[in-house]
């Protein structure tokens, strides 16, 4: 495609301000079409072959121009200096591809520019492109092909690493965020398992994580991320200290949902003290059919809905009893595992009906793991810590 002949690329020298104008007129356009063939699709490519050229030239048009106000300091200054020809050097950028510049030079070597990134061969926005296609779900292989692809530059999986770890300021910034306002009436608790990199040796370790319902638009978000040894009693109140000294309003939380992990229940009852909690039924349920029989188990499960899933929870205390008597000579173990934690099971019904289904279960952090698991699924481990934190806060800060 020929260039078109008027477009005015000038960098003008005189001094501050530096323009740089570009100009093309009606019949020179028309002209630049009738050259291009009529597939739709080779003529954009056209087009962006003519951006990717302009770009270039705007580039060193300004790299010239930056040139000529450092020659014009030296000589009001008596510096002695002058130009000294060019070197090439290649710079990816978002949108233009690779581009190969010719940077101009100074007789002192004094000219650095400020346009260019310093010992870089890619613009900030093209890493942090790369950087997220990581974080969004694609391996390090991928992303390093696709921008191969698209912007003739190879990146290896070392570099894509770099790249991700210069989000790291955002990502930490967002999970040590305040929580002053709003506040937050119910937090949903559970934890999920990665494999982690650590040194030599590859664990499976525990991430708390806790989602909270806002106050004032009963919106969910993720509030904590924590990595821990093992999810225990310990390191849910270090995570509730945590909230609490982000500013999180502790007398405000009127709910806890959880699973029935021991000691969790009083742990989280000393942080926020006008709390409730409500156990969650899915993991109840669960631990209860695991001792029931293959052949009495869905009997059981039908019974166990009743109680649940009843209109009110008289209904539901009547339907236990039920249950109890039903099952309590041939599965004690069972009707002990929904007995022992009844009331906090049932702590819901003291909600307005519309927010039941919300708050049976630990459904809306389990949405978070789900969507963690996809992320990391195409990578059998995950990284090390860092690494991991980062991921998980990238796919939490999506969700909200």
């Amino acid at each position: 495609m020929n260039k078109p002949n008027n477009a005015l690329w000038e960098a003008h020298e005189g001094g501050t301000p530096l323009m740089v104008t570009v100009t093309i007129d009606v019949s020179e356009a028309k002209e630049m079409f009738d050259q291009l063939c009529t597939d739709g699709r080779r003529r954009f490519d056209a087009i962006t072959e003519w951006l990717r050229e302009s770009g270039r030239r705007t580039i060193e048009a300004l790299l010239r121009a930056e040139l000529t106000i450092l020659l014009e300091r030296d000589r009001a200054a008596g510096v002695p200096n002058s130009r000294n020809g060019y070197r090439s050097r290649s710079l990816s950028v978002a949108g233009l591809g690779r581009l190969l510049l010719r940077v101009p030079r100074d007789r002192r070597g004094r000219y650095r520019s400020d346009i260019l990134p310093f010992r870089k061969r890619r613009t900030v926005a093209l890493e942090e492109m790369a950087a997220e296609m990581f974080l969004a779900g694609l391996s390090t292989r991928d992303v390093s092909r696709i921008l191969e692809r698209h912007f003739g530059d190879r990146f290896d999986s070392k570099e894509v690493s770099r790249m991700v770890a210069a989000t790291s300021a955002e990502l930490d910034a967002w999970r040590r965020r305040r929580l002053s306002a709003p506040s937050y009436r119910v937090l949903f608790l559970d934890g999920t398992h990665f494999k982690v990199r650590r040194g030599r040796s590859v664990e499976t370790i525990p991430v708390l994580v806790v989602v909270g319902m806002r106050s004032d638009d009963e919106r969910l978000e993720v509030l904590a991320l924590e990595i821990g040894e093992r999810e225990h009693k310990r390191m849910w109140m270090e995570v509730f200290s945590d909230l609490i000294a982000r500013g999180l309003d502790a007398e405000a939380v009127e709910l806890g949902v959880m699973d029935g992990l021991a000691g969790l229940e009083g742990a989280f009852q000393a942080a926020f003290p006008n709390a409730r909690t409500q156990r969650c039924q899915v993991h109840a349920k669960r631990n209860a059919l695991r001792r029931v029989g293959k052949r009495e188990r869905e009997e059981f499960r039908r019974n166990l809905d009743q109680v649940f899933y009843a209109p009110s929870e008289a209904a539901a205390r009547r339907a236990f009893v039920e249950l109890r008597g039903r099952w309590e000579k041939t599965h004690p173990s069972a009707v002990a595992v929904i007995e022992r934690d009844l009331d906090s099971l049932l702590r819901f019904y003291e909600w307005e009906e519309c927010y039941w289904p919300s708050l049976r279960t630990t459904n809306p952090i389990e949405r978070v793991h789900k969507e963690f698991k996809r992320r990391t699924k195409a990578m059998e481990i995950v990284g090390g810590e860092a690494t991991t934190y980062r991921l998980l806060a990238y796919v939490a800060m999506t969700m909200n």
